[in-house]
C-alpha cells in the first residue's frame, strides 16, 4: 500500500524574520483561511513539533494572535479560533463552467507528481469527507507547471471506494475532478472558496517564489448527486501566474460564470 506524508509547516532560521513571526504569519493565514474551521487550534506542544521550534517561540506567536483577537484562550479547554476571525462570502457559479475550466487547466498545463496513494484521513480531511479519522482515503500531491514554470501545488483527497473507480488514478495527469467526470461519477455540486495567503518556506521553494510572497489558496469540496462529499481539494497558486475571473449578472437570468486563467510564464 502506497502512503504519502502529510505536509508540515516549515520555518527558516536563516531568514531575517524572527522565528516567532514566521510561525505567527503561518498560523494567522491558517486561521483566516479556515484551516482550523471554528474549532480548536493545535496545542503548543503540537505546534512545537510541527514547526520544530521551542515552546517560547510558539507562546510568543500565540500572544501576537491573541493581541489581534484571532484566537481565544479558555483555561482548561485550550485555544480556539475567534468567531470574528473570518468573514466568509459566497455566491453561486455554474458547475458546468467549473468542469470546463478544470478540463482546460488539465490540457494547458503539465503535471509533476510529488506523491500519491492511500493514507489515513487526517482530522481536517475526515471532517470534509464525512468519514472517521484514520479511515483509508486516496490522496494525490502534485505540482502544475506552465511552460516549465511551477504554477500551483495541488492536494486532492477522495474516499477509497471512489478512487477505486478511477482506473488511472496513480498515473493520470488530469485534475482529480476531471478524472471523476471521465469515470462517469455523478458530480452534482461543489463548494469552492478562494482566499489570499503567503508562501511559507516549503511552499516558496516548490513554487519558486520568495518566502512571504502572495499566494492564492483555493479549496473545493465536491458532492455527488446523493449529497455525499467525493473530493476535497486544497491548492496554492502563484499570484503572479493565476487569476480567477467572474461575470456577474442579475438574478433571474443565467447563472454567473467564473473562469480560471493561467498567465504565461515570463
Amino acid at each position: 500500500m502506497n502512503r504519502i506524508s502529510r505536509p508540515v509547516p516549515a520555518v527558516d532560521e536563516n531568514l531575517a524574520v524572527p522565528l516567532y513571526h514566521q510561525v505567527y504569519l503561518v498560523l494567522r493565514e491558517n486561521i483566516r483561511n479556515g484551516v482550523y474551521g471554528s474549532g480548536a487550534v493545535p496545542t503548543e506542544a503540537e505546534l512545537c513539533i510541527s514547526f520544530g521550534v521551542s515552546r517560547i517561540t510558539i507562546k510568543r506567536a500565540m500572544h501576537e494572535l491573541s493581541k489581534e483577537n484571532l484566537i481565544v484562550r479558555q483555561r482548561g479547554r485550550g485555544t480556539f479560533v475567534a468567531e470574528s476571525s473570518r468573514v466568509p462570502q459566497a455566491k453561486r457559479d455554474s458547475l458546468d463552467d467549473l468542469l470546463r475550466n478544470v478540463m482546460a487547466i488539465g490540457a494547458a498545463t503539465e503535471m509533476q507528481r510529488l506523491d500519491g496513494g492511500y493514507i489515513p484521513a487526517s482530522p481536517e480531511v475526515a471532517v470534509k469527507l464525512e468519514c472517521s479519522e484514520g479511515t483509508d482515503i486516496f490522496a494525490t500531491h502534485q505540482v502544475r507547471r506552465s511552460l516549465g514554470q511551477p504554477i500551483a501545488i495541488i492536494r486532492a483527497y477522495v474516499p477509497r471506494d471512489v478512487a477505486e473507480q478511477l482506473p488511472n488514478r496513480n498515473t493520470s495527469a488530469q485534475p482529480m475532478l476531471a478524472q471523476l467526470q471521465q469515470a462517469g461519477i455523478a458530480v452534482a455540486r461543489a463548494d469552492q472558496a478562494i482566499t489570499a495567503t503567503i508562501a511559507d518556506p516549503a511552499t516558496a521553494a516548490t513554487l519558486a517564489v520568495e518566502v512571504g510572497s502572495p499566494v492564492i489558496r483555493l479549496t473545493r469540496l465536491v458532492f455527488d448527486n446523493h449529497n455525499r462529499p467525493i473530493e476535497w481539494l486544497s491548492a496554492l497558486y502563484r499570484a503572479d501566474r493565476y487569476e480567477y475571473r467572474t461575470t456577474l449578472i442579475r438574478e433571474g437570468q443565467n447563472a454567473a460564470s467564473g473562469s480560471s486563467e493561467w498567465r504565461a510564464a515570463s
